[in-house]
């Protein structure tokens, strides 16, 4: 399988929203019970851009049709009245169709969002998992990421408490202040 890496375009948001809805059922990736739509993977989209965060695509083009099979992006970690404190940290999402599962394309996003950390000074990525879900946990680690946190019972979706496990990275950037 032949995959490149590659920025999200206005023409992907319909697989990338179909993605993002194909980890809902299983309840531990997407902490919903409501599918997203293709409106608000658009302002997702469109606000990750305007802030200069990335938003990048696996593209499977061994076929004779291009197709979108995974999506990853990072953000600010915490929300904008903590953003002064926490700006050299962010947070990370990375999501696969099912069909590529096992190709490799987790790690060529992860590559990419963590490129694009580094020379954006970023100093901490976080990834933010299900307890449940052990594949998620375990790709991180293998990654070189230390869980460092686990809240338990935080969330509830489909009739199930739900553990929050924070795992980092140090991306190694050091501040000349």
């Amino acid at each position: 399988m032949t995959i490149e890496i590659r920025d999200a375009a206005h023409d992907d948001l319909e697989k990338i929203t179909d993605i993002f809805n194909q980890a809902i059922p299983a309840g531990n990736a997407e902490w919903t019970e409501q599918l997203h739509s293709v409106d608000e993977r658009l302002d997702w989209w469109r606000g990750r851009v305007a802030s200069g965060r990335p938003v990048f695509v696996a593209v499977r083009t061994d076929g004779t049709t291009p197709e979108v099979i995974g999506v990853a992006s990072y953000g600010d970690f915490r929300d904008s009245t903590c953003r002064e404190g926490f700006r050299f940290t962010a947070e990370h999402s990375v999501y696969l169709d099912e069909s590529a599962k096992g190709s490799g394309a987790a790690d060529l996003l992860m590559d990419a969002l963590e490129a694009h950390a580094r020379h954006a000074g970023i100093r901490m990525m976080l990834a933010t998992i299900d307890g449940t879900n052990e594949p998620s946990i375990r790709f991180h680690a293998r990654r070189g990421y230390v869980e460092t946190g686990r809240l338990p019972a935080v969330g509830y979706t489909f009739s199930q408490w739900r553990d929050f496990v924070i795992m980092q990275l140090d991306l190694g950037h050091e501040l000349s202040i």
